[in-house]
């Protein structure tokens, strides 16, 4: 009888790891538009249409209307951010670690590529952000600023998000809005990165963010698009030992602003 082979089992629980690892740590991926169905093999870019808008007119009786033309542009997402994490794994320490040394590193380093993903992100939130009127410390007012001109924008109460950096959480500590449960309901701390709510928008503290440095968008001003990935693989690398092995990981996306940035403002700092 032929032993059983548990590798592919193996690859499994790993590639399960990894995806919980990686959907854990990017706190800002949930907060923008998926469009990873449009990034399909053989594209370097994801465009998508923008139509622009009917205006209603009165029409006196007896009078035909005047026909109206839609005119259209595209905003377009490079796919090309191409990120990988390499490692190898010595044959003897991992016989003496008290570790799955193979899980831990591709849990680490799947870990790394979401904080990539999240750095990518404000980076564009930051480059294509619009400054806020009222410069300083983010305050009940600024927020309320903020929410006008998105408003004003024609952004969604459904769809907008607060994201602020260990200092700036602090200050909101400080706005009744925001931490007493009577105002808008408990804001329990959840899984992703959200730590409440403030004037009904999620709040997402995410660290590294620069000091005053804050940002409020709408979910569809920016996208996001997954090509590869994460995706691991490994060959046996006889430097570390007989059972040595060298391991990659990498993955393939592209992000960008649309609308021109329209639906994104930032600090005034």
């Amino acid at each position: 009888m032929a032993a059983q082979n548990y590798a592919n089992l193996k690859q499994d629980l790993i590639a399960s790891l990894v995806q919980r690892e990686l959907e854990f740590q990017a706190k800002l991926l949930p907060t923008i538009t998926n469009v990873s169905q449009f990034a399909v093999p053989g594209a370097k870019s994801i465009s998508f249409p923008k139509l622009s808008s009917f205006t209603a007119a009165s029409r006196a009786f007896g009078v035909a209307a005047t026909e109206q033309v839609l005119t259209d542009t595209v905003d377009t997402i490079a796919l090309n951010q191409n990120k990988i994490v390499s490692w190898a794994i010595d044959a003897k320490d991992a016989v003496q670690a008290t570790i799955n040394a193979q899980a831990e590193n591709a849990k680490r380093a799947s870990s790394a590529l979401a904080r990539d993903m999240d750095d990518y992100i404000l980076s564009v939130l930051e480059a294509d952000g619009s400054a806020t009127t009222t410069a300083g410390a983010i305050t009940r007012d600024i927020i309320l600023e903020m929410q006008e001109a998105l408003y004003n924008a024609e952004a969604s109460l459904d769809r907008l998000v607060l994201v602020v950096g260990n200092d700036s959480y602090s200050n909101l500590l400080k706005i009744a809005e925001f931490t007493e449960h009577q105002i808008y309901g408990p804001n329990n701390a959840i899984a992703g990165g959200q730590v409440g709510t403030v004037y009904g928008m999620p709040v997402v503290r995410r660290s590294g963010i620069g000091t005053n440095t804050f940002y409020m968008y709408d979910s569809e001003g920016v996208a996001f698009g997954m090509q590869s990935g994460p995706q691991m693989d490994s060959q046996k690398d006889i430097k570390y030992g007989t059972a040595g092995m060298l391991f990659a990981m990498d993955v393939l996306y592209g992000c960008d602003s649309l609308q021109g940035g329209a639906l994104i403002l930032k600090d005034n700092n």
